[in-house]
C-alpha cells in the first residue's frame, strides 16, 4: 500500500465515529494462534512498549571433554592475542544472526538473533526473533536485557557482518532502547583464515565444521535461504517456516564453541597442532610482537617435520637476526637454502647477514649471485644494484 494511500485510510478512520461494540482486531486473534505456533518451537513471547518478540532458551550438556577443555585455556601472560580471553568462560557469548539480506547494507533487518551463554552446568542457547519488522524494538530489547558490559562476543565474520547489523539496528532505535554496550569481540572467521585458508577449499563454518571440528551438517538448512524463508513467514504467518533456519541457526552458535577451544588450543600449544599451523600461528605471533611465542612455534614445525621445512628455518632466521642473535640466525638461514631449490628470501637474508655482522664481502657475493637467479621480477632490480655495490667492495679491497 503506498504512503497516501495509507494517509487516506487513516484519515477514514478518524473522521468515523467510534463503535458501541468493541470486537478484537484480526491481528489479536492471530497474534494469540501465532503465540501458541511459537510456543510449539520453544519460544515465549517478549513483551516491551506494547510489542512482543519471541525468546527461546534451551541448556545443552556439554560435549565430552567440552567443559574441561574450555576452563583449561590460559591467555594470562599474552592478554594481546585476539583469541585471549582470562575471565569466567560464561562472560563470553557465542554469537550469530540470521538477517533479511545477506549483504550488508543499511536497510537488511535482523529476525533471528541467537548466541550461547556457556555456564559450569551447560551450555544454554538464547534466540530472538523478530514476528514482523514493527516489532524490533521488543526484539532488540530481548537481546540486550541479556547483555552486559564485560560480556565478550565471540563470532564468526561478525565484525564485518553480525555486528555492524547490530549497531546500524540499535543506532535506529536508539531512542526506545538502552544503551549498546560497548564490548571486546573475537572474531574466529580470521583466526580461520590465517590457520587454515591455504588448506581448505574455502573457511565457511559449514567448512571448517566438516574438516576441522570432524562434524558434518546433515539436513541442514543453508543460512543463504534465511532470508526467502523469513519472507515466505511474514507472508504466510507460520512459524513452522522457519524451524530450519533456527536449527541452522542453534547449530551455528554451539558450533562457536568447540570452534573457540580448538582454536584456543593451537594458538596456546595445548593440542596437537599440524606443521603448516605452527608456522601460520608463528607468523601471528611475530604480528602481535610475542616473539618468544612466535619461536616455539616455529622451532616446533621445524623438529616435527619429516623433510626439512624451509620456510620455517628462514623465518625463525630472520627472526633471530632481527634480535641479533647472529649465530643462531646464520644457522637457521644455512638450513634453509640447504636444499635442491634454495629459499631465494633467505640467501638474501643471509648474504646481508655475511656482508654486515661477519664482515665477508666475498660470501655475500656469492649468495646474492645466486639468489640473482631466482629472484622475482620486482625483485631484479634492487638485486642487481646490491650486485654491482658489492662487486665494487670487493674490488676496493684489492
Amino acid at each position: 500500500m503506498s504512503l497516501k494511500k495509507k494517509l487516506l485510510r487513516m484519515k477514514t478512520h478518524l473522521q468515523t465515529e467510534e463503535p458501541k461494540e468493541i470486537t478484537p482486531p484480526k491481528q489479536e486473534v492471530a497474534t494469540k494462534n501465532e503465540e501458541d505456533a511459537f510456543r510449539e518451537l520453544g519460544f515465549e513471547p517478549f513483551y516491551f512498549d506494547n510489542q512482543v518478540s519471541y525468546r527461546k532458551r534451551v541448556m545443552y550438556d556439554y560435549e565430552e571433554g567440552l567443559y574441561d577443555r574450555l576452563h583449561a585455556l590460559n591467555f594470562i601472560g599474552i592478554e594481546q592475542h585476539p583469541l585471549a580471553f582470562t575471565e569466567h568462560p560464561s562472560k563470553l557469548l557465542f554469537f550469530d544472526t540470521e538477517t533479511t539480506g545477506l549483504s550488508s547494507g543499511a536497510g537488511n533487518m535482523i529476525f533471528l538473533l541467537g548466541y550461547v551463554r556457556a555456564h559450569d552446568t551447560g551450555l544454554e542457547v538464547t534466540q530472538h526473533l523478530l514476528p514482523q519488522p514493527t516489532e524490533e524494538a521488543a526484539f532488540m530489547s530481548g537481546f540486550l536485557d541479556d547483555f552486559l558490559e564485560d560480556d565478550r562476543i565471540v563470532s564468526y565474520n561478525g565484525k564485518s557482518f553480525d555486528w555492524p547489523h547490530v549497531k546500524s539496528r540499535h543506532a535506529f532505535l536508539r531512542k526506545f532502547l538502552p544503551k549498546l554496550p560497548e564490548t571486546g569481540h573475537i572474531d574466529l572467521l580470521h583466526a580461520a583464515r590465517r590457520l587454515w585458508k591455504d588448506e581448505l577449499p574455502s573457511c565457511r563454518l559449514a567448512i571448517v565444521e566438516e574438516h576441522k571440528l570432524k562434524k558434518p551438517r546433515v539436513g541442514d538448512t543453508p543460512g543463504s535461504l534465511a532470508p526467502l524463508l523469513y519472507m515466505d513467514f511474514v507472508r504466510e504467518r507460520d512459524p513452522a517456516i522457519l524451524a530450519g533456519i533456527i536449527e541452522h541457526n542453534d547449530q551455528d552458535v554451539r558450533s562457536l564453541v568447540t570452534l573457540y577451544v580448538l582454536l584456543a588450543e593451537k594458538v596456546l600449544g595445548y593440542s596437537h597442532t599440524e606443521i603448516h599451523e605452527h608456522e601460520k600461528i608463528a607468523k601471528w605471533y611475530e604480528t602481535l610482537k610475542l616473539e618468544e611465542k612466535a619461536e616455539y612455534h616455529y622451532k616446533e614445525a621445524i623438529t616435527r617435520a619429516v623433510t626439512p621445512s624451509r620456510e620455517a628455518h628462514f623465518r625463525l632466521g630472520k627472526l633471530y637476526k632481527k634480535q641479533k642473535r647472529y649465530q643462531e640466525a646464520k644457522h637457521e638461514l644455512h638450513q634453509a637454502i640447504a636444499t635442491a631449490l634454495p629459499h631465494t628470501d633467505a640467501l638474501l637474508e643471509l648474504a646481508k647477514l655475511y656482508e654486515h655482522q661477519e664482515k665477508d664481502v666475498d660470501m655475500a657475493y656469492k649468495l646474492t649471485k645466486l639468489a640473482s637467479k631466482s629472484v622475482l621480477k620486482k625483485q631484479e632490480a634492487s638485486v642487481a644494484t646490491r650486485l654491482n655495490r658489492l662487486q665494487r667492495k670487493r674490488e676496493g679491497k684489492k
